[in-house]
């Protein structure tokens, strides 16, 4: 299978290592408008520098990986997909819910696949809970927080933090809890970035369970966690150290998790994906949800009030304000 990899930053030059490790594929090229960084990746992983996607696209690819700034998402998705070609793209879809449903519809009408790359579904202890939970384990999942905190990366100047790092935390709730969210309600507050930096975000779920994401760019530490309560227990999940503790009424159970690269499980689920010409379990209606409510975060910190969620899939997505309980 011939791949390429579209945007070489710091994540793209790690999609670029793994696609160079896997036996089996090639890695026709890398492509980044940034020339010397495009010229290093492809010398440390053996293969040809583009500069342009297009020229890159042209090279009779079976699959892409694009893992460039947001908000150039949907003009390389969409002129990759007209070619034919299977797309992984990171996370957010896109910068806006037009554009990332256009990039879906696109795929769909060209018959390829479409993946994004919601990383933290590859998390080995998110894996492990959510077979816990199919399984019966823990009964009913009641609430769901998260704390995301890091320093300010300077690299990310196209979206604040309610998109850049809110999506996954929104996307895990959706995931464990196997429902949309129906309202959510947010505070933000921007210190060091044009855009939001430190985030709340209030969400409730179609099936009565509430979520919490606390976020931030103003930490002097890196931190991921998860805790949540479930009718026969509750859960700690640690995203760094792939660790996942359940609490009963006696005692706490460190719950045995098969450490591994949350981004090397994705690219190999993508992959398998393409050669058997079946849908990944992350595509585009889940990603253009977590998107939708991260945007529909960001207006509600703005206008200072709840909004409700209708629609049931990626097209028919529509925030609208509540006042008083009541949507309006």
């Amino acid at each position: 299978m011939r791949v390429g990899v579209i945007g070489v930053g710091v994540m793209g030059r790690n999609h670029a290592r793994i696609l160079s490790e896997l036996p089996g594929y090639e890695l026709v090229g890398v492509c980044d408008t940034n020339k010397r960084t495009a010229d290093e990746v492809a010398s440390l992983y053996g293969t040809i520098p583009f500069y342009y996607a297009e020229e890159l696209l042209a090279q009779g690819l079976d699959a892409v990986h694009v893992v460039t700034p947001t908000f150039v998402h949907h003009e390389i998705a969409e002129m990759a997909i007209a070619g034919g070609c299977n797309v992984l793209i990171e996370k957010p879809i896109a910068d806006t819910l037009e554009h990332a449903q256009g990039i879906f519809r696109t795929a769909a009408r060209h018959g390829v696949i479409l993946m994004v790359g919601h990383i933290e579904r590859f998390n080995p202890a998110i894996g492990k809970l959510k077979q816990m939970i199919a399984g019966g384990n823990l009964g009913d999942l009641l609430s769901v927080s998260t704390l995301r905190v890091a320093p300010y990366p300077r690299r990310i100047v196209d979206t604040g933090i309610i998109v850049d790092l809110g999506c996954h935390d929104i996307d895990i709730m959706s995931y464990l809890a196997d429902c949309r969210v129906r309202e959510v309600f947010c505070t933000a507050t921007s210190t060091v970035h044009h855009l939001e930096d430190t985030a709340s975000i209030s969400l409730t779920f179609e099936n009565g369970a509430s979520g919490h994401i606390e976020t931030s760019w103003l930490s002097k530490i890196k931190a991921r966690k998860l805790f949540a309560t479930f009718q026969s227990g509750f859960v700690l999940v640690d995203f760094i150290d792939q660790s996942l503790i359940v609490y009963d009424d006696e005692r706490a159970h460190e719950i045995p998790v098969k450490k591994s690269e949350p981004l090397r499980e994705e690219i190999v689920e993508f992959l398998k994906c393409v050669e058997d010409g079946t849908e990944p379990h992350i595509g585009g209606e889940a990603s253009i949800h977590a998107l939708g409510v991260a945007l529909a975060a960001v207006t509600s910190s703005q206008v200072r009030l709840p909004l409700h969620i209708r629609g049931e899939g990626a097209m028919d997505f529509a925030p609208e304000l509540v006042y008083n309980g009541t949507g309006a």
